[in-house]
């Protein structure tokens, strides 16, 4: 792209060169001047071919530019997701976190129930093993009755299954709470994993964001950068239309030859020039051109080469079109329907200028030629050769 544009300014810069040798002097040959309004045109065809590749790349960067807004809209929802995500799982693995806490205590509250049961199972059994047969005899024999001594002995039983069960007890609690524990953990450990996926995917969402950011930006620079160098093309095309415009008018002083055709075929002349009754005021006034009648949307010609001086809309002579001849000739097409050339532009005879219409103070669809030479109006028919 930059090696276009590069290209561009290099072409430009030679167009630049030539708009910037003087025109010759009136006295230059007819032939001198023709090789400069050649060289001119090619000029500003090379320039509108130019502006016509800007044209078409900036129309191809615009539909880029507006691509790359959706993919970064996706991008942006897609962001907006994964923040949602990241914030979900954070919260869960918070909650696990505080569950985890919460279970360790009761583990460790656990632990040291049991380290005290056990402590104090332990110190029944060391005693029970120093005195243990003679006490447990003493307790036994030194019943008064056989029934005291069989109650003795049923509680004995009792003490001891009492102490196992507690200790079973306390260690499936342990177990229990060990067991839960591992799950938490478990958990955890899960969440963790989910939670480092979420934020790289996260991370992956936002550097993908930036990318597109970046390419939006990019868009942004190449269109200013292409806007510039068609703004730019268009200000040396003007200066090239009117140096063309120039040259024309200078090979028609010199040709010193005016012979125009008519405005539009078939020929059927409906008004002429000289006194007439107006049509609209209803008086007799002077008419200043020929009428030819024309359909609507027909195409209305170029009398002869010239140079487009002026377009316009004028309340009585509605869309009109002036085009100078040189030598201080002009010539004046009215009532156009539309206008297809602008200010500035060579014309040869015989070029689509406008298409018939009905504007301005007109009855129909017609052509309303006028020929003005230095400033006076005068007859077409005294110069169309048709």
């Amino acid at each position: 792209m930059q090696r276009r544009i590069r290209w561009a300014w290099v072409a430009l810069g030679a167009l630049l060169l030539n708009m910037a040798l003087p025109l010759r002097p009136q006295a230059a040959q007819a032939n001198d001047i023709r090789a400069q309004l050649e060289q001119a045109q090619r000029d500003l065809e090379a320039v509108r071919r130019k502006q016509k590749e800007v044209q078409n790349e900036l129309a191809d960067l615009a539909f880029q530019a507006e691509e790359a807004e959706a993919q970064l809209r996706l991008v942006e929802a897609e962001l907006v997701q994964a923040n949602a995500n990241l914030a979900i799982v954070a919260a869960e693995y918070e909650e696990v976190s505080a569950e985890l806490e919460l279970v360790q205590a009761e583990v460790a509250l656990a632990q040291a129930r049991y380290a005290e049961k056990r402590k104090i199972l332990g110190d029944r059994i060391r005693a029970m093993r120093e005195n243990g047969p003679v006490d447990k005899l003493s307790v036994l024999f030194g019943a008064a009755t056989f029934r005291e001594f069989i109650s003795r002995a049923e509680i004995l039983a009792t003490i001891a299954r009492k102490d196992r069960e507690l200790v079973e007890q306390m260690k499936a609690e342990k177990l229990a709470l060990e067991e839960k524990q591992r799950q938490v953990e478990g958990r955890k450990t899960r969440l963790a994993a989910l939670k480092a996926e979420a934020e790289e995917y996260q991370a992956t969402v936002v550097a993908k964001r930036e990318e597109r950011e970046q390419v939006s930006r990019s868009l942004e620079d190449r269109r200013q950068a292409l806007a510039a160098q068609l703004d730019e093309m268009e200000r040396y095309g003007q200066q090239l239309a009117e140096q063309v415009a120039a040259l024309v008018r200078e090979l028609n002083r010199q040709a010193g030859v005016f012979a125009p055709i008519p405005p539009v075929t078939p020929v059927i002349i409906t008004d002429h020039f000289g006194m007439r009754w107006h049509p609209i005021l209803g008086t007799q006034r002077m008419h200043y051109g020929t009428d030819f009648a024309a359909n609507y949307g027909q195409t209305v010609r170029a009398i002869e080469a010239g140079v487009v001086l002026q377009t316009s809309y004028d309340d009585v002579y509605g869309n009109l079109v002036i085009i100078d001849h040189g030598g201080g000739i002009t010539s004046w097409y009215a009532h156009n329907s539309r206008i297809l050339v602008s200010p500035g532009q060579a014309v040869s005879q015989g070029e689509a200028i406008a298409l018939a219409g009905s504007t301005g103070w007109s009855t129909g669809p017609h052509v309303h030629l006028e020929i003005h030479v230095d400033g006076v109006q005068k007859n077409p028919l005294d110069y169309i050769n048709w």
